[in-house]
């Protein structure tokens, strides 16, 4: 009996000693089929991989030109440390700590670097250091068997010629943000590529990015290199070439100098920008190398704002800048005779509120009252004209609206109207306020390249011409699509461009004019400029400087038939015809020299008193 239950038993462990053989075979058989059928075309793109390297050519972005062809921005060669986590020997703690005792950065720096990018695929570079140095590159060389998953790549970097030049017109450039790649505008773009993030560089960044190349190198178990196979050449950005004229450029920066402002000069006849300045400005150089917290800090933290671009994005009350524009409205309303003579003995009252002049102007008529700047006759131009007829011509002759310049990020000007304070503020509009706004105070508000736009606009008889800083015929040589630069024409009478183009020249060349110091010899230029009281009142820039007038001068030349306006604001400057008056001077002085051929590359300048 005992032996028949151990032959059983035995006969049991056999039987399952086979049956787990056979399952054991089975599994084998079945990973075995599935690795060889199923997923063969998986396991043999991954051995490709293990096998086959691909390593970007960087393409270099277009080059910058002004009018003339002088390089604005270029690129010089640099090179980038790169970490490629896949297949790498070591942890990314361990790579990290290796390089840190080579390299100009600590392990902390390195590992913050590779987890910001630690959800992208493996096979993705990470640039762990920008711009490196010869040291740098020598130690990663050195070290390329102990560290074959660090390489140096090539990556061409965006150079400025001109430093701080119109740097907010340029822009500059950085690498592609994750919030940016999940917009429509960056679709094709992928993390750690470079993009155009301001100004000309992030408006044209489709014309000037070029197309990466790569080359595809045979590498061993540890990722090293062992061999070549092919290659797909870059192809480089598009070269840009811009409206900008260089010596105007440089005239306008020299002239504001160190002091808050803006300058924008243009052709009025076509919209061509060819002098585009915003003081204080940045380096954009810091940024085609990623920018370091303490300079980016010092930037943003700076009360100066030297990162926005006054010229586009800021809104100043134009003070007596606005008369020329309120007396061509009141001329075309009819509500106005330019032969009237008003009284100024220096103040007024309206509404039952003393309003004052800087002057006692004594019996003055139109011309004589933008040639002197009388507040006083605008104070009663713009009782007789109304809010709301203000508000209509101001903005029929492009102020208060947005000019469509080819930059991102414009901001739009505020001309009031009843309907507007209702709508906007929940209030009525109270006639008193009407007074203000007749001398370009109170509600309304422009920016330098707005009044540059109307005024460029009204010179020319009616004629918008929509600013640009490339022309659309330069983008479709390159085979890009290009709308045509928008003309928008406005009634206004030959008479009422006459009468206020004659009155500006008399601001620039007639005795007591306001803008003497906008003269050139032998140039008729005219102008108007503006003395714009800001926060504190009248008298507060006496004891505060910070508090001082915004100083506006707005020229052109010639008076008949203009080729140039000068826009410029100088932010606590003062009188205009002091701060302000100069800058267009400078520019158009060499614009002028230019057009006669005496330009010497020498910058004749007054001084700002």
């Amino acid at each position: 009996m005992l032996e028949r239950e151990e032959a059983s038993l035995l006969r049991w462990r056999a039987s399952f000693i086979s049956y787990c053989f056979i399952a054991i075979l089975f599994v084998l058989a079945f990973g075995f089929w599935n690795a060889q059928v199923v997923q063969s075309g998986y396991y043999e793109q991954r051995a490709e991989e293990n096998r086959i390297r691909q390593i970007p050519l960087r393409a270099p972005r277009g080059r910058i030109f002004d009018r003339f062809h002088r390089v604005l921005a270029d690129n010089r060669p640099s090179y980038d440390i790169i970490l490629i986590r896949e297949n790498s020997p070591h942890t990314v703690e361990q790579t990290a700590a290796m390089l840190a005792e080579g390299v100009t950065m600590s392990k902390d720096e390195l590992m913050d670097r590779i987890n910001h990018k630690k959800h992208d695929p493996k096979f993705r570079p990470i640039i762990l250091k920008e711009d490196v140095s010869v040291g740098d590159i020598a130690y990663v060389k050195a070290h390329k068997y102990e560290l074959p998953e660090i390489s140096i790549e090539l990556q061409p970097r965006r150079r400025y010629l001109q430093d701080q030049m119109a740097a907010h017109a340029m822009g500059y450039v950085g690498e592609v943000t994750e919030a940016e790649l999940a917009t429509p505008d960056f679709v094709d773009f992928k993390s750690g590529d470079q993009v155009g993030k301001t100004g000309l560089e992030r408006e044209y960044n489709n014309v000037l990015v070029g197309k990466d190349g790569f080359k595809r190198v045979i590498v061993n178990n540890f990722g090293r290199e062992m061999g070549k196979l092919d290659e797909e050449p870059f192809t480089a950005g598009n070269d840009l070439m811009t409206t900008i004229d260089l010596d105007l450029q440089r005239a306008a920066e020299d002239a504001v100098g160190d002091q808050m402002g803006a300058v924008v000069a243009l052709d009025p006849r076509n919209g061509e920008i060819l002098a585009f300045v915003s003081k204080p400005a940045y380096d954009p150089n810091l940024f085609a190398t990623r920018i370091s917290a303490a300079d980016y800090r010092s930037l943003a933290d700076d009360p100066r704002k030297p990162m926005l671009d006054r010229a586009i994005q800021s809104k100043f009350a134009p003070g007596s800048v606005f008369k020329v524009f309120e007396a061509a409205a009141a001329l075309e309303a009819g509500t106005l005779n330019p032969l009237r003579t008003i009284f100024c003995g220096g103040s007024e009252v309206f509404y039952g509120r003393s309003f004052a002049c800087d002057k006692h102007h004594g019996t003055l008529d139109l011309h004589e009252a933008i040639v002197h700047s009388c507040d006083i006759y605008f104070y009663n131009v713009g009782k007789e004209l109304g809010i709301d007829n203000i508000s209509t011509y101001a903005k029929m002759m492009g102020l208060g609206r947005k000019t469509g310049v080819d930059l991102p990020n414009e901001e739009t000007g505020l001309i009031p109207s009843r309907e507007w304070k209702l709508k906007a503020l929940k209030a009525k509009w109270y006639e008193g306020e009407t007074i203000s706004v007749a001398i370009g105070q109170g509600y309304v508000n422009i920016t330098p390249i707005e009044v540059a736009w109307a005024m460029g606009g009204l010179t020319t008889g009616g004629r918008l011409k929509q600013p640009h800083l490339v022309n659309p015929q330069e983008l479709k040589k390159l085979g890009f699509p290009a709308n045509e630069v928008v003309e928008e024409d406005y009634p206004i009478q030959e008479s009422t461009v006459d009468f206020v183009t004659q009155a500006m020249w008399g601001v620039v060349n007639e005795q007591g004019g306001t803008g003497g110091n906008a003269r050139v010899n032998g140039f008729e230029v005219g102008g108007k400029t503006g003395t714009a009281q800001i926060v504190g009142g009248k008298d507060a820039g006496k004891t505060n400087k910070d508090r001082r007038e915004n100083a506006w001068f707005v020229g052109f030349a010639p008076y008949r038939n203009p080729e140039i306006v000068v826009a410029t604001i100088i932010q606590n400057g003062g009188w205009g015809s002091e701060a302000a008056a100069p800058v267009a001077h400078a520019v158009l002085d060499t614009y002028y020299k230019k057009k006669i051929g005496q330009f010497d590359g020498k910058l004749a300048t007054i001084a700002a008193k």
